[in-house]
């Protein structure tokens, strides 16, 4: 990132994928203020109706999305389309979740009197997303807050600006308005500026511990503006006397290394028993000789790519 200039680079090749300016996260709120009222006055059908098209439009485009997820996060294709079906997936999950979650509701409140519950959009919300699944991760808050009849103004990562405009293209294709749904490009300076503007009515974040609990402080004395973080931890895996040792090293290999071990549920530590680590490393080691690393689109499919930059390789290696 230099001057007003994001450009992201393929971790595989080191070529340059993706150009873009930095957003003006004043201007994305105003036009978003401006807009959202008419999205929420919608009928939830009609809000409901263009997300299921969203979801349609995502399935056509689902292999140059893939593909494009492939080149500029690193993951193997068939891993990328995957997180395609999930994106997809997301928007029926998300119409089943709002009808159990928020529907209006009148009870007796004695006295002759009633009480009704009913809930309302909060209004603007940033979503801040991370590099590992670029577009199923911050699909999981955008489609629940577009639903639910909120303006959405989306941050990718800096390291996948690339994904994060294709996404928001195919809400657009869809007929999301423009304005309810942006896509404001930048690194942590556009992320501390949507966390603390006062347009903002709610953040949706996924990515780091560290990053996750320095926007619950900043935001801590503003109980007004909702507040979402899915944070990394990752958590060792414990392997203690079992017959299923096999079982147990897939499993291993599974979780530390699938996504290059970028996962949030990714193993970085492995706790053994003493009495089952010389059997384990039976199961264990020969796996681990037999995973295919290589370029994202190659063929035969590898098992995992490379991680998204030097940064990443360096924190995953001191971890």
């Amino acid at each position: 990132m230099s001057d007003n200039t994001l450009i992201s680079y393929e971790p595989a090749s080191g070529e340059e994928l993706w150009r873009g300016t930095l957003g003006d996260v004043d201007a994305a709120v105003s036009a978003a203020r401006r807009a959202w009222p008419a999205w929420a006055a919608q009928p939830l059908t009609n809000r409901i109706e263009v997300l299921r098209t969203f979801a349609n439009e995502v399935r056509r485009q689902a292999e140059p999305l893939a593909e494009l997820i492939a080149r500029e996060a690193g993951k193997p294709l068939w891993e990328s389309r995957a997180e395609v079906d999930a994106v997809v997936n997301k928007v029926d999950t998300s119409v089943q979740a709002y009808a159990e979650r928020t529907g209006k509701k009148k009870f007796d409140a004695g006295l002759n009197a009633s009480a009704a519950v009913r809930h309302k959009p909060h209004g603007v919300m940033a979503v801040l997303g991370p590099y590992n699944f670029p577009a199923h991760l911050p699909n999981g808050h955008i489609v629940p807050a577009l639903i639910a009849g909120n303006a959405v103004l989306f941050k990718p990562s800096e390291k996948t600006p690339a994904v994060g405009e294709a996404l928001i293209a195919c809400f657009h294709t869809a007929g999301v308005p423009e304005d309810v749904i942006q896509l404001v490009i930048g690194g942590p300076d556009e992320g501390r500026a949507l966390v603390s503007h006062p347009g903002i009515d709610g953040v949706l974040f996924t990515g780091s511990a560290n990053v996750g609990l320095a926007i619950n402080r900043k935001l801590s004395a503003n109980p007004g503006k909702i507040l979402a973080l899915e944070m990394g931890g990752n958590n060792p895996i414990v392997v203690i006397e079992t017959p299923h040792l096999a079982d147990a090293a897939a499993l291993i290999v599974q979780s530390a290394f699938t996504s290059a071990g970028q996962r949030c549920t990714a193993a970085r530590r492995l706790i053994v028993k003493d009495s089952v680590y010389d059997d384990l490393m039976e199961h264990l080691l020969p796996l681990t000789r037999k995973l295919m690393v290589g370029d994202p689109l190659g063929e035969p499919q590898p098992f995992m790519g490379p991680v998204i930059d030097n940064d990443t390789a360096d924190r995953l290696s001191e971890s």
